[in-house]
């Protein structure tokens, strides 16, 4: 299973073989869910044999095209470890599947591209953030979005504070005074109460072990522009911060033992420091849609905005969640032509737009319909 980013947006987009077969559905990330998770996907398995029947495929082309997905059925060690949602990708000579921190409505589409639209607001970086716990016995980094958070792999970190620094209890040696003076630097240094040499060479550990924290889990940070929350012991923020690299990192953190939390207590005391700043950039978004409206800068026009996505114009772009509306771009990106019905040779245009305004550079909202600017289904600000 590969890790669902940029890169593999661009690489689904670029899948041109028909027919493309996408699937949404959502999961629960208990194992003892397993068997209910399978029937959601088996059932989406038989809408997609239907909707391939219906526009002229042989039976012996559907079963060999979905051969993978009765393979994953069968998978018990797959379905044993699930997030929020699953989704599945097949086409004549590719098979891809993401298990992600977002839960979807159960979908099935097939069409002459993958349908990707569901996956934006995982790529809408402030909607993402990182959460970083520091304690004694583990240290680990998480994903997070508003509907969910997961762990991520930190191979090549040292797992814990006692495994780099080799003390037993790290509070017996340490106490950290709650002055922080800044250090020459413009950071924040941290000053320590202790005696003699060891208190010293604590501090300089803490450092050295926070400064490989900091360098291994920016390469397992795929959204550079997301906020990290630290969480642990607050006489170790200032430590951190001090290695801290990473432009993101908030001033305010979750204090006390992350050991003594529960994952989804984590997670509401996170959304709680980012939600704010989530909030902040969509309401400025909107605001600066508002004003610009009328002066050509902004603009509810469908196909407008369509076009101007892949000539990338588009600065930010707002999406009705579950809306469709179906049709074909030419190939030099300056006509449309609109469709009543979805048919194999048919794209979701609001789709393509959200997904060539992201390409390009550009931010995506995800909004329900009574969230969209005006009365629309698709709504953007443009560059120029």
């Amino acid at each position: 299973m590969k890790q669902f980013n940029k890169e593999e947006l661009r690489e689904l987009m670029n899948i041109g073989e028909e027919p493309c077969v996408s699937f949404f559905l959502p999961t629960d990330p208990v194992g003892t869910e397993a068997q209910q998770n399978r029937i959601r996907l088996k059932n989406l398995l038989r809408q997609a044999e239907e909707q391939l029947k219906e526009t002229g495929y042989r039976a012996a082309d559907i079963e060999k095209l979905l051969s993978p997905i009765d393979t994953l059925l069968n998978d018990s060690i797959f379905w044993s470890h699930q997030q929020d949602g699953l989704a599945v990708f097949v086409s004549p000579n590719e098979f891809r599947y993401y298990r992600l921190p977002l839960s979807f409505d159960m979908v099935t589409e097939v069409g002459n591209q993958f349908h990707l639209k569901p996956l934006m607001p995982l790529l809408t970086q402030d909607q993402q953030f990182y959460l970083l716990t520091l304690s004694q016995n583990q240290i680990r980094l998480f994903q997070g979005s508003p509907q969910s958070i997961y762990p991520l792999n930190l191979d090549g970190i040292p797992e814990s504070l006692n495994e780099a620094l080799r003390y037993d209890d790290l509070e017996k040696q340490l106490q950290f005074n709650t002055r922080m003076p800044q250090g020459g630097d413009g950071k924040r240094a941290a000053s320590f109460h202790g005696q003699g040499i060891g208190m010293e060479n604590t501090k300089k550990d803490l450092l050295q072990f926070f400064h490989k924290v900091d360098k291994g889990i920016q390469e397992k940070i795929t959204q550079p522009e997301a906020p990290l929350v630290l969480a642990g012991v607050d006489y170790l923020f200032p430590i951190y911060r001090e290695a801290n690299t990473y432009p993101q990192l908030i001033d305010k953190g979750i204090t006390g033992n992350p050991e003594d939390m529960t994952l989804k207590n984590l997670h509401q005391e996170a959304l709680g420091v980012v939600h704010p700043l989530f909030k902040q950039a969509q309401e400025k978004a909107l605001h600066q849609f508002a004003e610009l409206e009328g002066t050509g800068r902004a603009s509810r026009q469908l196909e407008d905005i369509v076009l101007a996505s892949f000539h990338g114009r588009v600065e930010t772009i707002f999406v009705a969640k579950g809306k469709h509306c179906w049709g074909q771009v030419n190939d030099d990106a300056t006509d449309i032509s609109f469709e009543d019905e979805p048919r194999p040779e048919n794209n979701d245009l609001l789709n393509l737009a959200a997904q060539q305004a992201y390409l390009n550079g550009g931010s995506v909202y995800v909004l329900p319909s009574d969230e969209m600017p005006g009365d629309s289904d698709l709504a953007a600000i443009f560059r120029y």
